[in-house]
């Protein structure tokens, strides 16, 4: 879900349900679902196919 806050666009963590900036997230599933670093990683590090607590159960 996308809402403006100040000028900056921002999105729904699909798994903490927080408000994020596009910036300090990533799109999951072919881009229809949006996920926090925080919680899915960094995926151009490779950081969302780990299996470690606080990463992406999506992919």
């Amino acid at each position: 879900m996308e809402q403006k806050t100040q000028g900056q666009e921002t999105y729904t963590c699909a798994k903490c349900g927080k408000n994020k900036k596009k910036s300090e997230g990533h799109f999951m599933l072919e881009g229809s679902t949006f996920c926090c670093e925080k919680c899915c990683g960094d995926p151009s590090k490779g950081e969302h196919k780990q299996k470690k607590d606080n990463v992406c159960e999506f992919c």
